[in-house]
């Protein structure tokens, strides 16, 4: 007969077989310089044209927190995407952009929630402004968008954004 778990080891043994839940489920923040603006996963556009940024105050970085369209050369912002208002993360590693080869159309996948599905809005990029084509909406479960989001946001796994405009605080 098996020797019955200790309840130490029986915590050990449940905390393993949680922690890729846990991890998954965890909110992603990050606390912005007054003047960084973070460019989002993929937020670059294929012509290096336009980026688009996030930034937010406060502690959580969820104060006055928003994605913006961002001149990708001089970092200067050209507006809030104001239609991105839901949201639960405010990391920008925790957004994903999906552009179009020749940079006119931009579809932007985010999570509101722990347990609902993702959001997503694509806009169009036409004179240095974007101008709302479809969302938000939720993304299907098993969607390509939701593969997207997915392979390019892995849950614990967040890569730094490459692009940074303006002065980052120093993170410890």
């Amino acid at each position: 007969m098996p020797k019955p778990m200790t309840t130490p080891r029986l915590l050990l043994f449940a905390s393993i077989l949680l922690l890729p839940v846990i991890s998954v489920r965890a909110t992603s923040n990050y606390q912005y310089g007054p003047d960084e603006y973070v460019t989002v996963t993929n937020g670059l556009s294929p012509d290096g044209k336009i980026a688009v940024t996030a930034h937010g105050s406060g502690e959580l970085g969820d104060e006055n927190f928003h994605l913006y369209l961002t001149d990708a050369g001089t970092g200067k912002k050209i507006g809030p995407l104001e239609e991105i208002s839901e949201f639960l993360d405010t990391a920008a590693n925790a957004f994903a952009a999906k552009w179009s080869s020749d940079s006119q159309d931009v579809t932007i996948v985010w999570r509101v929630d722990r347990h609902e599905p993702l959001k997503a809005i694509s806009y169009r990029i036409t004179g240095r402004r974007a101008q709302k084509i479809k969302g938000p909406f939720n993304v299907k479960e098993g969607d390509a968008l939701e593969k997207f989001f997915i392979r390019e946001v892995p849950a614990g796994d967040r890569k730094p954004s490459p692009k940074i405009f303006g002065t980052p605080l120093k993170h410890d």
